[in-house]
């Protein structure tokens, strides 16, 4: 004899039990976990922004650099750097960008929507990134230069090292690490209650060890490295005009013969425009 026994509601009560204990919490950390996912972007974002700003922005003068009108140098300190993170990389959308970071930038009601969550039982919102009493940056960021390393460079070093008793200096400390750290707020969700979460974002890069700021500049740092350059004092220049009164010896003439002549590339004149007039970007 055969008996059926008939189950109803079965899959009913499965399926209330894997949306109950599966589903249903996947859901409600969906949210939360893109949001973190997003500060940890923009943390990475933010590190290699300030690495690849010293490509442009030095932290300081460059030997034998040239003083006078007209002579401009890129040149921005780790603080000034490290202040225009927030707004660069964490502030809502639709905001302009300007190269002089605002004075008043208030975190709470400038960060991006995105940045922001319930951490409260009130239903409140509020930001994730926690404030370390920083101001208004929150962030933690270093910029430590260094040389290069490897035994190659260490060679390359000490050449460098000699050729500087000539006068001829290049930055060997151009090897910059950047790392951003960003602290997040404790929520009131388990397991996340307990814990100190903090998200970091590190880059590497090499600037370069040769920097002219001008073609007089560029004249300065290269002319040391030019043998002839030492003999370009006041008694051989007399001796070159009075060797240039001599048949055939004419060529020896100091504004012919320059002894430790440099001379710098010719740049294409859209090079030397101004920009923002017009034909240059205006």
């Amino acid at each position: 004899m055969q008996f059926i026994h008939r189950q109803r509601g079965q899959a009913l009560a499965e399926s209330i039990i894997g949306m109950s204990f599966v589903i249903i919490p996947l859901l409600l950390l969906l949210p939360f976990v893109s949001k973190i996912t997003g500060v940890q972007h923009r943390a990475n974002q933010a590190a290699q922004y300030a690495a690849w700003e010293r490509t442009v922005w030095k932290e300081q003068a460059p030997s034998r650099m040239v003083t006078g009108k007209g002579i401009f140098l890129a040149k921005k300190t780790e603080q000034q750097l490290s202040a225009q993170l927030p707004w660069r990389f964490y502030q809502g959308k639709g905001q302009v960008i300007d190269s002089r970071p605002p004075k008043q930038w208030n975190w709470e009601q400038n960060v991006h929507p995105l940045l922001k969550h319930q951490t409260r039982h009130d239903g409140s919102l509020s930001g994730l990134i926690k404030d370390k009493g920083e101001g208004k940056n929150r962030l933690s960021f270093t910029e430590p230069s260094s040389k290069i390393p490897g035994t190659v460079n260490s060679l390359i070093g000490k050449a460098l090292g000699v050729l500087a008793y000539t006068g001829f200096s290049l930055e060997q400390d151009q090897f910059y690490r950047t790392r951003v750290e960003t602290d997040l707020v404790q929520m009131h969700l388990e397991p996340f209650d307990s814990m100190q979460l903090t998200y970091k974002g590190n880059s590497a890069l090499l600037a370069s060890g040769w920097n002219a700021a001008g073609p007089e500049h560029l004249r300065r740092r290269a002319e040391r490295l030019v043998p002839t350059n030492y003999a370009d004092v006041s008694w051989v220049r007399t001796a070159q005009k009075v060797a240039s009164f001599i048949p055939f010896g004419k060529e020896l003439h100091p504004n012919s013969l320059k002894l430790g002549h440099v001379e710098t590339e010719v740049l294409p004149a859209n090079r030397l425009c101004n920009y923002g007039s017009k034909g240059c970007g205006g």
